[in-house]
């Protein structure tokens, strides 16, 4: 009898650690990265400073391909109209795209013709002000709201 009464207990299996969030957000990222085609954020930031108005209007940067200096610059055109018009405008872009870069960082453009147009500055609208919201969080949640009604189309 006593050996019935001295069975051992089945416990749950341990649970392993939680992954480390770089390792978690890689795979995210990388996902992101392979769909939007962006390798460096800052150019695409900067893109309407770096290649100027008119050919800011025409396309949007894409991945930066290669290592160290002599890189392959892709930039999305989203006509054959568009791209021919790039294409005439190449040497002046890559001047100015090695100016913010550095010098020789990247040695060639490539114009790709996609469905994706040109980035477009969102012009930007004032939050509305509450009388009592002066604080930083305040302001944050009004500039949200104000995000969400627009997106839902509320005006």
């Amino acid at each position: 009898m006593r050996k019935a009464a001295m069975t051992l207990k089945t416990t749950r299996p341990v649970r392993r650690a939680a992954p480390k969030i770089g390792r978690a957000s890689a795979s995210v990222f990388s996902r992101l990265l392979k769909k939007t085609s962006y390798a460096e954020p800052g150019l695409c930031d900067h893109w309407p400073d770096i290649a100027g108005p008119e050919i800011a209007a025409l396309c949007r940067p894409g991945r930066l391909t290669g290592r160290g200096p002599g890189r392959t610059l892709e930039i999305h055109a989203p006509s054959g109209a568009a791209a021919a018009q790039l294409q005439m405008q190449t040497e002046a872009l890559l001047a100015r795209v090695n100016r913010y870069l550095g010098p020789g960082a990247v040695a060639r453009i490539t114009i790709v013709q996609s469905a994706v147009g040109p980035l477009q500055a969102e012009p930007s609208q004032p939050a509305p002000h509450n009388e009592g919201d002066n604080t930083p969080l305040g302001t944050a949640l009004s500039s949200f709201r104000t995000a969400i009604s627009r997106k839902n189309g509320e005006k």
